[in-house]
């Protein structure tokens, strides 16, 4: 989880990725699969695009994730878009407005 967002940032040279934050991974117990979700600024359509652009970039980083860990396999990495991060600032909105209100 911190060694895949650092490919991106560092690696990955295309600029259709926005600030991607990785939110949480899935790996499979056989170590064969991992699913890599992620959020970032610009809500569901940025996620969307970014979700295909990273996919298409999935295997140059499993390639890169495989150079810098030593384990038997590296996983295949299967990027999804999470909109958690927009779905806590909302509640964060809320709940201070809710604050303000009763103030």
């Amino acid at each position: 989880m911190k060694i895949v967002p650092e490919i991106i940032e560092k690696e990955v040279n295309d600029p259709r990725i926005g600030l991607v934050t990785i939110t949480s991974v899935d790996i499979s117990p056989d170590f064969k699969h991992a699913k890599v979700y992620f959020t970032v600024h610009g809500g569901e359509k940025s996620g969307e695009s970014n979700s295909e652009v990273l996919n298409h970039a999935s295997g140059f980083i499993q390639h890169e994730l495989a150079r810098r860990i030593k384990m038997k396999n590296t996983p295949k990495l299967n990027f999804k878009y999470s909109p958690m991060m927009r779905k806590m600032e909302r509640i964060e909105e809320l709940l201070k407005k809710e604050s303000e209100e009763q103030n």
